[in-house]
């Protein structure tokens, strides 16, 4: 009589695959929440707006500082700068990329006016300019 040998399959590398891929996305979920600059920037109420509740991937999320100046995540871009990154996210995805602006609600329109110029002369077309729908109990001074 013959013994076979089960052979049995070694889960560990999928497990530990596994657990790295939930920790990037924890990771990575946080750092989306964080990439813009709350402290510094005031998003207007658009109680009438219609509310986004899924981004794409691929999205833009330009900042428009209350002075005119472009952000984007942690970097201050001249407008030159910012039409490249465009151009490079058109490029690498089409024009199919979202753009989510935050204008600051004291940022004059032609700042604001700029930067969809710039994205729309980039061929991209899903321009949105982000506001709040509710306000946060946070208000006055806590």
């Amino acid at each position: 009589m013959k013994h076979r040998s089960i052979e049995s399959v070694n889960l560990t590398p999928m497990i530990d695959i596994v657990f790295q891929m939930i920790i990037f996305f924890v990771f990575t979920l946080d750092l989306e929440r964080e990439k813009f600059d709350t402290e510094k920037i005031l998003i207007p109420d658009a109680p009438n707006a219609k509310e986004i509740v899924e981004f794409e991937p691929a999205t833009v999320y330009p900042q428009v500082m209350r002075n005119g100046d472009i952000k984007l995540g942690t970097a201050m871009y001249s407008p030159g700068a910012f039409r490249n990154t465009i151009r490079m996210a058109v490029k690498r995805y089409g024009q199919e990329v979202p753009v989510m602006i935050y204008a600051d609600g004291e940022a004059e329109h032609r700042h604001i006016k700029k930067v969809m110029d710039i994205c729309s002369e980039e061929g991209l077309y899903k321009i949105n300019i982000i506001g709040l729908i509710e306000k946060s109990g946070k208000e006055g001074g806590s």
